[in-house]
């Protein structure tokens, strides 16, 4: 069995180029994964423990190893890189569904009402997410939708002036 980190290389591995992965977008994949794991085969892909924190839900190694970098964008792993069949899948399975979103929305969107992180956060507690509630909540369940997010919006203003964020760029 992979860990969460090696877990975590592999998106940057795999994505660290075309998403910009910071540290809460890497936990919060990480662990849209191990719900993906659960809801498809019935078992963890990892068996470290998910802790609902402030920003969204936590893989302690995984933070740890990139904290350093604060909000800063994460390109190169740290570590082995998962390369099992299991990870590989379940990597482009939540890139499919989750990836499109940003930070900022996949943060709302792992705190909704019915979530998992919303069951267990208790604010100033380190509350574990457990498979237990994992089950009991609507993730997995429910996918995200477009519509109403900060991604669509970026992507609406590009549509309607392609340069507005090159000129805000270099402004």
């Amino acid at each position: 069995m992979t860990t969460a980190l090696e877990l975590a290389n592999l998106f940057i591995k795999a994505h660290g180029y075309d998403l910009i992965l910071n540290n809460v977008r890497l936990n919060t994949l990480v662990y849209w994964a191990q719900v993906e794991s659960f809801r498809i085969w019935q078992k963890p892909v990892f068996t470290d423990h998910v802790e609902a924190w402030l920003m969204g839900p936590v893989a302690l190694e995984v933070f740890q190893a990139f904290k350093g970098y604060g909000k800063r964008r994460l390109v190169l792993p740290r570590g082995e890189i998962a390369s099992d069949q299991l990870s590989l899948s379940l990597v482009a399975d939540v890139m499919d569904k989750y990836g499109f979103l940003t930070t900022y929305d996949l943060v709302c969107f792992t705190q909704r009402p019915g979530s998992a992180w919303q069951l267990a956060y208790q604010q100033g507690a380190e509350s574990q997410i457990t498979e237990d509630l994992i089950l009991a909540s609507t993730d997995g369940v429910v996918q995200p939708k477009s519509q109403g997010s900060l991604a669509a919006a970026i992507e609406q203003v590009n549509r309607t002036w392609p340069n507005t964020f090159r000129i805000l760029k270099n402004a």
